[in-house]
């Protein structure tokens, strides 16, 4: 059976098209907040270390409940761990309006890093389940219509979101995105997500989930196509998560408009998600959806971003500098979006969940560290944001030779799972 396009996966599978809508509406909200944070920080602390921790603590949840997440994810019935996240993130996001001076500043951290320890857990969850409501030959067009969202999203909410927190202010953004979550869960509260409990010994280590975690890793440590598929949101993460604090001080800094800084962080995160829509809607445009093409277009896609970044470092104004991030995430949202195809197709579907959630880790645990150590030498360095940009993409270019000789030592062929059946 050929791929089918993106409508008629949508009207094919009721399950994903429930999972999907809800991504659609939640994701949007995310980024109401996100900037929201962002102007909050820069207005109550002025330094690029406090964006850089944000970023650390919002990365954090991910690299450190990653096994316990997957476990959930796999045995648990994924549908009411994704209702039960969404509606714990709705009444977090709510918090963000106690935040009134540089004293609460605190605030921000706590309830980030909560609002993200339930991320911690839906995203697996969420991916898993994705794979689990289609049928294989369908995996790319769900994850690419899956990734092309959160691209849009991400343009959409930055928009929408740099204009409600400039004009109608923060707190009405944190309200919006408390109410999308709570839509979200209302979409994915219809979803019939496969779920098939397996008897487990009467041991403690089986009951406590240490059985379960045990499992997941040793499927990843036992094969190196795996291994060099989650290693591809890692290498880039390397470099990623500075990246990201870059982004919001160079917006600040350099490219506000009218000395607004919400909107110029607004503008540079719109045509980040505008280069990130296209990216994967052009490379399978461009190839297809076979294994093969697909590892090559992550490889590429590593130099797209190295060369982009460079050219968005030294933009002289906030147009060109908005082309060039857009350009960059052709690459990014392209191995975003490859990467976890092949891993799905990798793994088979009780230990998807597992596996996802290894990915997650190490990618989290990867930005964070970066978006951090990035804030730091900011402050204390003297160096200038656009040349520390042009540092990560020489960063970048390292990871990428990186994949690519594991690349050349793998040559075994990609493992395609039958999945369970879908809904």
């Amino acid at each position: 059976m050929s791929a089918p396009g993106y409508l008629e996966l949508l009207r094919r599978r009721a399950a994903y098209r429930r999972i999907w809508l809800g991504s659609v509406i939640s994701l949007l909200g995310d980024w109401f907040t996100l900037i929201a944070l962002y102007s909050l920080l820069n207005q109550f602390t002025g330094r690029g270390e406090a964006v850089g921790l944000l970023l650390l603590v919002r990365f954090l949840p991910a690299a450190v409940l990653g096994p316990l997440a997957g476990m959930v994810a796999d045995r648990f019935p994924r549908r009411l761990v994704l209702i039960t996240c969404d509606l714990a993130r709705a009444l977090v996001v709510l918090g963000y309006l106690l935040v009134r001076s540089a004293e609460d500043v605190w605030l921000i951290y706590a309830l980030t890093f909560v609002q993200m320890t339930a991320a911690a857990f839906f995203d697996p969850t969420e991916q898993a389940a994705i794979a689990s409501t289609v049928e294989p030959e369908e995996v790319v067009t769900a994850n690419t219509l899956q990734g092309v969202t959160w691209s849009a999203m991400l343009g959409l909410g930055a928009i929408a979101g740099g204009l409600t927190a400039t004009f109608v202010g923060r707190d009405a953004a944190f309200a919006i995105n408390a109410l999308t979550y709570l839509a979200s869960a209302v979409s994915i509260r219809g979803a019939r997500v496969p779920f098939s409990p397996r008897p487990r010994p009467a041991t403690w280590s089986a009951m406590l989930g240490v059985d379960d975690v045990r499992e997941g890793w040793a499927r990843v440590r036992g094969d190196s196509r795996v291994q060099r598929t989650l290693f591809v949101k890692t290498a880039w993460a390397i470099p990623g998560g500075g990246a990201l604090v870059l982004y919001a001080i160079l917006g600040e800094r350099v490219f506000a408009i009218d000395g607004r800084a919400e909107a110029g962080i607004g503008v540079l995160l719109a045509m980040r998600g505008l280069g990130a829509f296209v990216g994967p809607l052009l490379a399978r445009r461009l190839g297809g959806d076979t294994p093969a093409f697909l590892e090559r277009a992550v490889g590429v896609s590593f130099l797209v971003t190295a060369v982009f970044w460079v050219g968005f470092a030294f933009a002289p104004a906030l147009p060109l500098a908005a082309v060039m991030l857009a350009c960059a995430h052709l690459g990014v949202s392209t191995q975003w979006v490859f990467s976890s195809s092949l891993l799905a197709l990798q793994v088979e579907d009780r230990l998807r969940g597992r596996v996802f959630a290894v990915e997650s880790m190490l990618h989290m645990l990867s930005l964070g560290l970066s978006s951090w150590i990035v804030g730091r030498v900011l402050d204390v360095s003297g160096l200038g944001p656009r040349v520390v940009m042009a540092s990560l993409s020489v960063v970048l270019v390292i990871t990428a030779a990186v994949w690519w000789l594991w690349g050349r030592a793998v040559k075994e062929p990609t493992r395609v799972s039958s999945g369970s059946p879908a809904r």
